[in-house]
């Protein structure tokens, strides 16, 4: 297989820099032009054994893929039975919604609702959410904005591995469209987490609460 120290990174949610260092001093520097490394996937697991493995607790190592599978869909079938999440999807756009929702005394507004996700009284919010671990790139995207008929957009990070809150801020949707670039690709607007996060208002203090 081929893999690159971003790969490498993203996949075992380690930095990309300690990624390509620990490559390079067990597999040797890339030829003239080269991208990725071509390893085998137990070398792959092995150099994370040796390099990275006591900086990084895996509880569930020795649990079959199938049966974290099931507990996947069995936790996320319990989510909804709380009221936690509406979907079967991955949970963080939810999750984020769940939250705003309680953080804002709002009620959360149905699926098919296009441009915000919680009224707040006459306040229409849309929630955007993801994760950040140390090989996120300042340059990742929120989801997509294709419309800006929302009075705020509120945007949350959280740790990957815990979802754990870093931070939250609110930003007006003219904010919103000066900051993001016009991605044809996907038919919107793209806001980077490097802009977000000096704009508009801090809310993390607000939001800490409700996690």
């Amino acid at each position: 297989m081929k893999i690159t120290a971003h790969a490498f990174a993203a996949r075992f949610d380690v930095p990309i820099a300690e990624a390509r260092t620990a490559l390079r001093s067990r597999h040797g520097a890339l030829p003239k032009g080269g991208k990725a490394w071509d390893l085998t996937a137990e070398e792959v697991l092995d150099l994370f054994d040796e390099v990275f493995a006591r900086e990084v607790a895996r509880p569930l190592e020795s649990e079959p893929t199938s049966a974290l599978l099931t507990q996947y869909a069995q936790i996320l079938a319990e989510l909804r039975m709380r009221g936690v999440v509406r979907t079967g999807n991955a949970p963080l756009g939810d999750y984020a919604e769940y939250i705003a929702a309680q953080a804002y005394g709002g009620v959360l507004e149905p699926n098919s609702a296009k441009s915000y996700d919680v009224l707040a009284g006459d306040r229409r919010i849309q929630v955007k959410a993801r994760t950040r671990s140390a090989s996120t790139s300042a340059n990742a995207a929120f989801s997509v904005f294709r419309s800006f008929d929302f009075d705020v957009a509120t945007l949350l990070v959280l740790d990957s591995r815990m979802y754990a809150l870093q931070w939250a801020r609110e930003i007006g949707p003219n904010e919103v469209r000066n900051a993001s670039r016009w991605s044809a690709h996907v038919n919107g607007h793209l806001l980077s987490l490097r802009a977000a996060q000096t704009l508009g208002r801090d809310v993390t203090a607000e939001f800490t609460p409700f996690l």
